[in-house]
């Protein structure tokens, strides 16, 4: 490595595929092409020159099975502990890695930065007398904490002050142009779908009550990625469900749908902003339940119809009215989104954002 560069070790809380080709059936963040000069996911919108080793968690085994029962990953950060003095900085997705390396951090007199990003709100926003107060003895150093919602630093702010200060919100954003650059001008949904996505923090059950009270006319509603509820609903043919599918089809099936529907519960985290912004970015009307980690990137759209979490009556107005838009309408709606992602919500704002906050803590430490 370079003395010039700033060197970098990303720790993902998922699996990173080592291509020697890239692909662009993969997302960004989840590929290190051999070569690419580019750099790896919004690292390479940085300014300054990085160096980032991406250590992810590994492929599934048995080992892996355990660490997910007990919801944190011990093999990756234990690694990263010991490559630590390589690098710079240590940037950790997720506190099921953070946690356990900032852990062993604190013991070591000598390590770099070590910023988390804090997407499940350190233990899924949980506080008791048992785990909170081991959280804050492996948080006592105070790393750097970068979250995606804003209404998320009232967590640090109420119960873990020591790292209300360092504490920062940045919008997530998606890669615009990867996403936006499959449309086409003479695009016009093909199916008079309504398409939902996601497998996991997701309120199906609202959304298909809503839909049976809705009048949608010769509308369906497919649901992809979860099947729990089809046989639950199997007397309503208007509902499909089917299991989850690579990101290419799943992008061929959001170009051809009328709209994009994202039902979600309420947690004090982040969760489903990458389907929402994707599914803007090409252009699709939305209808968004409004909560902690989507209010940031919903409201003041015009291209988004927002409802209360759990409220089957509004969810189920919503429907019947984005079924009643014309086509024109729905376009505008489209468009708006498309902008909104573009000005607000990109990878390049995102990685800006970080970068300045990295470079504010570098100069401190």
């Amino acid at each position: 490595m370079h003395s010039t560069a700033t060197r970098i070790l990303f720790l993902p809380n998922w699996h990173v595929r080592r291509l020697a080709h890239d692909d662009d059936r993969v997302q960004a963040p989840d590929k290190v092409v051999e070569g690419d000069d580019r750099g790896y996911w919004f690292f390479r919108h940085f300014r300054r020159k990085v160096e980032v080793d991406v250590l992810d968690i590994g492929r599934e085994n048995w080992w892996r099975k355990l660490e997910h029962k007990i919801k944190f990953y011990i093999a990756q950060p234990l690694k990263a502990f010991m490559r630590r003095n390589r690098y710079d900085v240590v940037v950790s997705h997720g506190a099921q890695s953070g946690l356990v390396y900032e852990l062993l951090a604190t013991f070591a007199s000598k390590k770099p930065l070590h910023v988390m990003i804090d997407v499940g709100g350190l233990n899924g926003a949980r506080i008791n007398m048992i785990e909170t107060p081991l959280i804050k003895f492996a948080m006592r150093k105070s790393p750097v904490i970068i979250v995606h919602s804003s209404r998320q630093l009232q967590l640090y702010r109420d119960h873990y002050p020591n790292l209300a200060p360092k504490a920062h919100f940045v919008p997530f954003g998606t890669d615009f142009d990867f996403f936006s650059e499959h449309l086409h001008s003479d695009d016009i949904p093909t199916d008079h779908v309504l398409l939902s996505v996601g497998y996991a923090k997701r309120d199906y059950s609202t959304l298909c009550q809503a839909w049976k009270q809705a009048s949608v006319g010769h509308f369906k509603l497919c649901i992809v990625g979860d099947t729990s509820l089809a046989e639950q609903y199997s007397d309503c043919p208007s509902i499909e469900f089917s299991e989850r599918i690579p990101i290419a089809e799943l992008m061929s099936l959001t170009r051809r749908c009328t709209a994009v529907v994202v039902p979600l519960p309420e947690f004090l985290y982040s969760y489903g902003q990458m389907t929402i912004l994707q599914s803007m970015a090409m252009g699709k009307p939305m209808i968004v339940t409004r909560t902690t980690s989507t209010a940031d990137y919903i409201d003041h759209d015009p291209g988004v119809m927002a409802v209360q979490p759990h409220d089957v009556g509004a969810l189920s107005q919503a429907l019947e009215r984005l079924c009643g838009l014309s086509q024109e309408e729905l376009q505008l709606m489209g468009k708006h989104n498309m902008a909104h992602v573009r000005e607000h919500f990109n990878e390049q704002s995102m990685a800006e954002k970080i970068e300045k906050i990295i470079t504010k803590h570098m100069i401190k430490k």
